[in-house]
């Protein structure tokens, strides 16, 4: 409970010893020249809290780590700080996250070493039995500071529509579910990405697990509460979506969006929140007063002490040489033209139903093909990136899509093994997409020299991979579409599959045709 970690803080000498005198001030200017050499880092972790609505819980995560760290300052003192060389390692591997995150772009590897890199220094400057006491806020810093969570939002969006629909099945409203749209009698609705309760979830875990810790004692009340935190907002945001369909299937649509929808969700969400805290309250254990023994300062042993100024030298290190590197010279703008497809006329103008962007690319084309033999019709997008990932020049990062959210919104997502010309076959994804210009099918993948993946992960992998290798990167991305007519998702399949198995090898990188796509020169 928060009265024992209060207890906690109060308890034992406040007189600082040599010993911990010297850990401190090791750990703050370790801190300092964390901040300073990262800053770049700092800002861009702060912009995605600041920018995505998902993430701005993360303000509070550094303050209430800080909070509950400096309540149990009496148990670390409470044993000599001894530097640590396993700390030593910690912090030289995190650089070397980082380092490969700056060089790739990818700020999710970024805001972690640079998150993880705390619990390290502390490790690294006060030794293993400060990291045990601190095991908690220091944790909750590396799970709850960086951004992480774009990943639940497909998830999260099919379980609210598979439990909205059960929900209304149950109450006897006709229902049908196509994907992540519910058909009722009165409208069509889309469970869209705000609708998936990412905010709430997220947001929801981390006030379960500080309040856990506070409340609780016993570890395995701990852990029912956190479970309790996870689940409860998957549920409230399956009701919150069932209620608000049963309002506009009831009393009429204006009263189930716009203003009113936002203010019923944030009402709802805030009443959900209040008696998930409730609950918790009456099951609190009694409050605990410890008693530490007296505080143990006793100066670390002189080698040990040799950790500290290693620590400083490898967190320069990381920035100190990637400022080093060569300034990448912008990417060289290159004519890609739309490949020549047997059996099928174009390409042709694209329309602008369909939006892929790929911003930075070296060169992309867009168009449309119909087929010789009848009216189908498929669009083709291809981007192609050279050199190594860097900022604005980057296949994987935010704000390429391959398709336009604001003109669109994904109804489902599937795998399919495709075909191309010369009995050579890849595995594509496949977006089924619902919007104002109609439905449409989607399927894609990426291309890191002459390796093909539907997976972005797979794709930033193999990039570092030839990265670290030193090799001439060469990355692109194809995808082609297809309006889902009267023939339905099976027809937009064939379509696909008939023209794909056409499409000339460079759709899955074939090294003798992609050499087409060098430019001449080095790349940086």
């Amino acid at each position: 409970m928060f009265v024992s970690r209060v207890l906690d803080a109060n308890a034992g000498i406040s007189t600082r010893t040599s010993g911990w005198a010297l850990a401190a001030a090791a750990f703050g200017v370790a801190v300092v020249v964390l901040l300073v050499c990262y800053w770049q880092t700092v800002q861009s972790l702060v912009w995605v809290w600041d920018h995505d609505g998902t993430y701005q819980y993360g303000f509070l995560i550094f303050p209430l780590s800080v909070w509950v760290a400096f309540g149990l300052r009496q148990r670390v003192r409470t044993h000599p700080p001894a530097p640590s060389v396993w700390g030593l390692a910690a912090v030289a591997a995190l650089v070397f996250v980082w380092y490969v995150g700056r060089l790739l772009d990818v700020n999710l590897a970024q805001h972690f070493a640079l998150v993880a890199l705390f619990p390290a220094l502390v490790l690294a400057c006060c030794g293993w039995s400060a990291l045990r006491v601190l095991a908690f806020p220091l944790g909750y810093l590396v799970v709850f500071a960086v951004p992480w969570g774009d990943g639940l939002v497909g998830p999260l969006q099919d379980i609210t529509a598979h439990f909205a629909v059960r929900a209304l099945e149950l109450t006897g409203t006709p229902v049908l579910l196509d994907g992540r749209e519910i058909l009722t009698p009165s409208a069509v609705w889309m469970v869209a990405d705000a609708c998936s309760g990412v905010k709430f979830f997220i947001a929801c875990i981390a006030l379960g697990c500080l309040y856990a810790y506070l409340m609780y004692q016993r570890w395995w009340k701990q852990a029912v509460f956190v479970v309790l935190a996870a689940v409860t907002p998957v549920i409230a945001n399956g009701f919150r979506v069932y209620f608000t369909i049963l309002i506009g299937e009831t009393w009429g649509l204006k009263y189930a969006t716009g203003t009113d929808h936002l203010i019923f969700g944030w009402q709802f969400f805030g009443a959900v929140l209040v008696l998930l805290l409730l609950a918790g309250w009456f099951f609190r254990d009694p409050p605990v007063a410890r008693e530490h023994p007296h505080e143990n300062g006793n100066m670390p042993a002189t080698p040990r002490m040799v950790v500290w100024p290693v620590v400083f030298a490898l967190l320069i290190v990381g920035p100190a040489v990637a400022a080093g590197l060569s300034s990448p010279a912008p990417a060289e703008e290159m004519p890609v033209t739309a490949p020549a497809v047997a059996g099928w006329s174009g390409p042709q103008a694209a329309a602008d139903n369909w939006r892929p962007t790929f911003n930075g690319a070296a060169g992309q084309v867009k168009g449309v093909y119909r087929s010789d033999a009848g009216s189908e019709v498929v669009e083709l997008f291809h981007a192609v990136y050279t050199g190594n990932p860097r900022r604005g020049h980057t296949l994987i990062t935010y704000g390429n899509r391959l398709y336009d959210p604001a003109q669109a919104q994904i109804l489902s997502t599937a795998s399919r093994q495709v075909n191309l010309t010369g009995d050579r076959s890849l595995r594509a994804g496949e977006l089924r997409l619902s919007g104002a210009a109609g439905p449409r099918l989607v399927w894609y993948w990426y291309c890191v020299d002459q390796r093909c993946t539907s997976s972005q992960m797979l794709t930033k992998l193999l990039q570092a991979w030839d990265v670290l290798r030193g090799h001439l990167l060469q990355s692109a991305v194809w995808a082609v579409s297809s309006p889902i007519g009267e023939g339905g998702v099976d027809q937009a399949r064939a379509n696909l599959r008939a023209f794909t198995q056409m499409l000339p090898a460079t759709a899955s990188a074939d090294p003798q045709i992609g050499r087409e796509y060098v430019p001449s020169g080095n790349e940086p």
